[in-house]
């Protein structure tokens, strides 16, 4: 019988919390396609159709803003993003939620509370509800 719980779309330059976010997410259950670029993210995204993406504000390649806003406009809702960044400002969020993304996430952040993020991020895609309102974690 398969644990697969849905597919993880992790986006994070920083190869250490990249492996970390991998790690936690693989024992949880998901499938994790992982990568620290924003161009590469958009192809990735293309070719397995994440349930959930999870995507650093300050990427190479193109910003997290942008991977966002190419995501929404490729698969609009069937896909929830968590944006995530060391960076709490209010303008960040608040851009964040106008490009589509249901949460943002302030680094650093626990592993339950990533857990739980992408718990409810990807029931509420499986139920096709509309997306949860938008919140933010971490602190």
């Amino acid at each position: 019988m398969s644990s697969h719980r849905g597919t993880i779309l992790l986006v994070e330059d920083d190869p250490d919390l990249r492996n970390a976010h991998e790690t936690v997410l693989h024992r949880a259950g998901y499938d994790v396609i992982a990568t620290g670029d924003g161009l590469r993210a958009v192809e990735l995204a293309d070719e397995h159709e994440p349930t959930v993406a999870l995507v650093d504000l300050l990427l190479p390649g193109q910003s997290g803003f942008r991977v966002t806003d190419a995501l929404k406009a490729q698969f609009g809702d069937r896909v929830r993003i968590l944006i995530m960044s060391g960076n709490a400002s209010a303008a960040h969020q608040n851009y964040a939620v106008a490009v589509g993304a249901e949460l943002f996430a302030v680094k650093p952040f626990t592993n339950i509370a990533l857990l739980d993020a992408v718990d409810a991020l990807c029931l509420s895609a499986r139920s096709k509800e509309a997306p949860r309102p938008r919140a933010k974690i971490g602190v």
